[in-house]
């Protein structure tokens, strides 16, 4: 059996449906990040962006 074939999405999707509310913000604001520098040839200041996204959800 492969390991591809081992994992189902739920098992991969787990630690992120049972994560704090604020965790889930925070992953739902970085995949957002990411998505909207795709197109970019080389994304800048992706690790300045996502510090920011942190920072605001816990205060």
């Amino acid at each position: 059996m492969s390991k591809k074939s081992k994992y189902s999405l739920s098992t991969i999707q787990e630690p992120i449906s049972s994560a704090a509310p604020e965790v889930k913000a925070i992953i739902q604001q970085v995949l957002k990040l990411e998505k909207d520098k795709l197109y970019l040839k080389t994304p800048r200041n992706i690790q300045e962006d996502i510090l920011q996204i942190i920072k605001e959800v816990i205060q």
